[in-house]
């Protein structure tokens, strides 16, 4: 039911961004918003506390934010304020930057690793995705250690995993369904 919600939100944020040729804006000041709200547990816990009247939470999001988001960001916090919605913020953020991304022509990729990809070879994979996918790639790299090597590529609802331990455990169940 919420994957509903924050499409709709999403679908209506991204048309009224859209309509005022604030795309960008508006998806940095989400990135900005959600950020905030995944480094400071306090924040959610306060925004979520249903004993804070609306208007005081709309007070802290005045002055927490002001000046730094835009007025169509804004708004859409504070009706996710009043209808008890902010915890869909991140996924209203992800289907935002689906839609968003589609009229750019860009697709976000990331790119997992055992260890920081340096800016050359991000580059290089970026280029290499943009030639074969005809679009425009915006490339994260994501570290984790425990893949030991290689690389595992998501993007979207795609994974390519190459990475050194998901090959050790194909090995793995190959060694053991052999024996049995």
């Amino acid at each position: 039911m919420e994957g509903l919600v924050a499409k709709r939100y999403a679908k209506a944020l991204f048309e009224v961004a859209k309509d005022k040729g604030l795309l960008d804006q508006v998806e940095q000041d989400l990135q900005l918003i959600v950020k905030i709200s995944r480094e400071t547990e306090d924040f959610m816990t306060f925004l979520r506390n249903p004993q804070i009247s609306g208007n005081v939470k709309k007070d802290i999001i005045d002055s927490a934010f002001k000046n730094n988001i835009s007025e169509i960001a804004q708004n859409l916090f504070y009706q996710l304020i009043d209808r008890n919605r902010v915890e869909v913020l991140e996924e209203i953020l992800y289907h935002y930057v689906k839609l968003a991304n589609e009229v750019r022509g860009i697709v976000d990729v990331v790119a997992i690793t055992a260890t920081p990809l340096d800016d050359a070879t991000t580059e290089k994979i970026a280029k290499s995705f943009s030639d074969k996918m005809g679009k425009k790639v915006r490339l994260k790299n994501s570290v984790d250690p425990t893949i030991l090597g290689g690389m595992v590529i998501r993007i979207g609802d795609r994974i390519y995993d190459g990475s050194i331990n998901t090959k050790l455990q194909v090995i793995k169940r190959s060694l053991t369904a052999s024996r049995v």
